[in-house]
């Protein structure tokens, strides 16, 4: 077999003042230290003389929650290489195959080290730089609008309310208040912030999974003057909290979609309103429950480390181009065979699973 292989080692590190793209809030780090090794194998044979072509989201460094300790490859792809050359900057791993190939197989492994988390919500110095970088979040996408209904519900949630923290709290509560998870729908859902407010509208109520309810989230925040931005990821393990929250060792479909928010004297800082929403349904609780209000009062601030990022793209071109066009969010593996496009919420169109193993330390 042909093998292209790219290793990165960096050492674990707490939260400064370092870099724009991903910079953490104000961070109280525990002792949570968790080291997961994953695989995610393609297999891509079965479309025999046919070109296929892959893009894989790849996992990157998050000062103090987050620190890719080794990441490889190996493929015999025709060409295949890592990229950040898109508008995010999000690592990518690139493959193509030729139709002659008869065997289409990628393997990535990751080790990757997680803590908590946690904002503490005492002021610090940002990097003018940081704060620059941030402003670009303010601005609307393809399927990020701040304008028409959105401005409209976020003017009735704000009401008056001029305190940055206290106006993403009251966007935050509305969204968990207002939602609820419908299993019904694929993968992480489309992300449409329109959609969930015209649902709301006709229904009293919006039903979705994690990326409508963090899309809505981020567009009612940014409408409000907040930088906020949806971060595209994958549970690797268990949970303390909630096994609503947690994954088994086969994570192939355990992807998920958080959001954080920026605020110039925090920086970025973690939350999560639609994993209370499942919180809620998978344990039958009530939201006005202690339970329910006591996890939701945590997650606005936090991330477990049980849940891997891998970036904040959305409406957004792959590099190299794909044939279909703009990518809408990166947070499963895109591919196409011929230029036409394979569904990513159904592993079994791409032969691919995803294992992740927690390393006792």
């Amino acid at each position: 077999m042909h093998r292209r292989e790219f290793i990165k080692k960096t050492a674990l590190s707490g939260a400064i003042c370092l870099t724009p793209s991903f910079l953490s809030a104000s961070v109280e780090i525990k002792n949570t230290l968790a080291l997961y090794d994953i695989q995610w194998k393609f297999d891509l044979s079965e479309h025999t003389a046919k070109e296929c072509t892959l893009w894989a989201p790849l996992p990157g460094d998050i000062s103090g929650f987050q620190n890719v300790l080794q990441l490889g490859s190996s493929t015999d792809a025709k060409e295949s290489f890592q990229t950040t050359h898109n508008l995010y900057k999000s690592a990518t791993l690139y493959a193509k195959w030729d139709k002659n190939s008869v065997i289409k197989i990628l393997n990535i492994t990751m080790k990757v080290a997680l803590r908590d988390r946690q904002c503490d919500f005492k002021p610090k110095r940002i990097c003018p730089d940081a704060i620059k970088e941030a402003n670009k979040f303010l601005a609307p996408t393809a399927h990020i609008p701040t304008d028409g209904a959105v401005a409209k519900i976020a003017k009735l949630i704000i009401g008056n309310e001029k305190d940055l923290l206290k106006k993403a709290r009251k966007i935050y509560d509305w969204i968990i208040a207002n939602s609820y998870r419908d299993e019904s729908v694929h993968g992480c859902g489309v992300g449409s912030p329109n959609a969930m407010l015209a649902q709301l509208e006709k229904e009293g109520r919006m039903g979705g999974k994690c990326l409508d309810m963090s899309a809505l989230t981020v567009a009612l925040m940014r409408s409000s003057g907040l930088p906020a931005r949806e971060v595209m990821g994958i549970r690797v393990g268990a949970s303390r909290l909630s096994n609503a929250f947690g994954a088994k060792e086969d994570i192939t479909k355990s992807q998920h979609c958080k959001l954080e928010f920026f605020i110039p004297t925090l920086g970025w800082i973690p939350c999560d309103p639609a994993d209370i929403t499942k919180l809620v349904l998978k344990e039958g609780i009530e939201k006005t429950s202690p339970r329910a209000l006591e996890l939701a009062d945590k997650f606005f601030g936090f991330w477990e480390n049980n849940w891997m990022a891998f970036n904040h793209a959305r409406d957004f071109d792959l590099y190299p181009a794909n044939a279909q066009g703009s990518l809408d969010s990166f947070g499963y593996a895109y591919g196409e065979v011929d230029g036409e496009y394979l569904d990513p919420f159904e592993p079994t169109h791409y032969r691919y699973t995803i294992l992740s193993k927690k390393v006792v330390l």
